[in-house]
């Protein structure tokens, strides 16, 4: 017989790992999560303070393009280049003709002439929701969309036709209108359309007839400023936002401050506050510089902020500092601060 014992090899048994080599694999797959998850936070921040910067930046720019629309207009009577250096007629409005002025007032809360302004202003809760040392404007202009008339007046009563049929209502009653030739303008409040034709604006007598061509705009009063919304954060701040005519627009902007560009009688360029712009001056305000501080609803930042904001006329540093015009609280929020300069376009050199 053959023997098949020197053919079989003995099967060797698998050995497991050792403790230690298990403490060491352990160990490794530890750290690698611990990298892993510090490197998904660590994105997850900067994508959290990402979407804070670009929510800051779209409503500083749209804040400012919403005011400097308005303040590049202000004064607008009807004419895209007036000639005559005229201001309306207001025996036929409601509005006090004698705060007309250029379409121009600025106030600095709780600053001198504040609580008048506040009345001529006409909207309770600025009063009592407008933020302390921020300013206040308010701009007056004529805006379309345009009518024109389409024949003569017969006299002052007349009510006006005009070659649109969307005149009642585009027109609506009680709101003011300003209809201008371009060498006189009357402010007006539109009358009751009843009886009238689609084309046609009912009015009290103003101060003269106004020919075929002369044009009918819609005159309109903004009050910019910036108040409380009665929101609060999850930490419990509060939240504040710039308000057009009472009405939220943008919602972060925690200050609004404003310089007014006079032009003295050497051709200088004077930038002042509201309390030194005498009331004769306002005439001579030909550019602005608009500054906001804005900050996100949300805190993203975990160190607080020690930063000094720089805005025009006023610096706003972190809650607690000594002698500080303003300050902002220690809440986490990412701010950011947006200027611009306004130049005023319809202004008539004298």
């Amino acid at each position: 017989m053959v023997s098949l014992s020197g053919n079989l090899k003995p099967m060797r048994r698998q050995a497991g790992l050792s403790l230690v080599e298990l403490m060491i694999a352990l160990l490794l797959s530890t750290l690698i999560t611990l990298g892993i998850l510090t490197m998904y936070l660590d994105s997850t921040e900067t994508s959290r303070v990402s979407r804070a910067m670009a929510r800051v930046q779209e409503s500083g720019r749209i804040a400012l393009d919403l005011m400097a629309r308005d303040l590049r207009m202000m004064g607008f009577q009807g004419c895209a280049f007036p000639m005559q250096d005229f201001e309306p007629d207001f025996r036929a409005s409601t509005l006090d003709r004698d705060f007309f002025g250029t379409g121009l007032r600025g106030v600095r809360v709780d600053g001198d002439g504040w609580a008048d302004l506040v009345d001529d202003f006409a909207v309770d809760a600025m009063s009592d929701d407008a933020v302390t040392g921020s300013d206040v404007l308010q701009i007056r202009r004529a805006n379309g969309p345009a009518l024109t008339l389409d024949q003569d007046m017969a006299d002052g009563g007349s009510v006006i036709s005009t070659d649109s049929d969307q005149a009642v209502t585009e027109y609506r009653m009680g709101e003011n209108a300003l209809i201008t030739n371009c060498a006189a303008a009357d402010v007006f409040a539109v009358g009751d359309p009843d009886g009238l034709e689609d084309h046609q604006i009912n009015h009290q007598p103003l101060s003269q007839n106004y020919p075929e061509g002369a044009r009918v705009f819609h005159f309109n009063t903004t009050s910019y400023w910036v108040g409380d919304t009665d929101r609060k954060d999850r930490q419990g701040n509060a939240i504040f936002a710039l308000y057009q005519n009472g009405l939220e627009v943008v919602s972060g902007v925690e200050r609004l401050q404003v310089l007014y560009g006079v032009r003295e009688d050497n051709d200088d360029m004077r930038y002042v506050t509201a309390d030194n712009v005498d009331a004769s001056e306002w005439n001579s305000v030909d550019a602005i510089q608009l500054g906001l501080l804005v900050s996100d609803e949300e805190r993203v930042m975990e160190i607080a902020d020690s930063k000094d904001y720089v805005l025009p006329g006023m610096t706003v540093q972190p809650a607690g500092t000594a002698g500080a015009q303003a300050t902002y609280p220690a809440d986490g929020r990412l701010r950011t601060t947006f200027t611009m300069t306004v130049k005023v376009r319809n202004r008539i050199d004298q």
